[in-house]
């Protein structure tokens, strides 16, 4: 689809609105703020939309700030404050490397471990009513398609150790 011209800004708009770009920040801002309300209602009101960034790039065994700064599109400085605040929050804690004597690893603690409990399970509840709404199969191809099109363009935003 052509890009209409900045005049006619009601076509602007519609085909702006269809732009892959948008599509992807509104389902992922719907998705955010649906899991975050979940995550409030379980007895988690002390999560912020900007520590559920941060705790989605952590590891189950554990990640280095750096490697959370990176995944979670921030500075270094940025995640080891929100860090020390979930620490404080008791939700995750640091621990020396095994493999390296300088690094620092982000683990989670018995209660960062309910939380990624119960923010699994309403991910997943999330995920079955999308199939319910879309189906199964269109839900998968979606999936698979976004799945592709990441590999292409993110290859290292995947979870993992670093």
């Amino acid at each position: 689809m052509n890009r209409p011209s900045l005049e006619n800004t009601p076509a602007l708009r519609a085909w702006r609105d269809q732009t892959l770009y948008r599509l992807l920040l509104r389902a992922s801002r719907a998705e955010t703020m649906t899991t975050l309300e979940r995550i409030h209602q379980r007895g988690y009101s002390d999560i912020s939309l900007g520590d559920t960034n941060l705790l989605a790039n952590l590891d189950t065994e554990g990640t280095s700030i750096s490697a959370l700064a990176r995944r979670a599109g921030v500075t270094r400085q940025a995640a080891s404050q929100q860090v020390a605040a979930l620490e404080r929050a008791r939700y995750v804690e640091r621990r020396d490397s095994d493999t390296d004597g300088r690094a620092v690893i982000i683990v989670q603690t018995p209660r960062g471990r309910a939380l990624l409990e119960d923010a699994l399970d309403i991910v997943q509840d999330l995920e079955a009513a999308y199939a319910e709404h879309l189906g199964h199969a269109r839900l998968t191809e979606l999936k698979d398609s976004l799945s592709s099109l990441l590999e292409r363009i993110d290859p290292i935003g995947t979870l993992g150790r670093d």
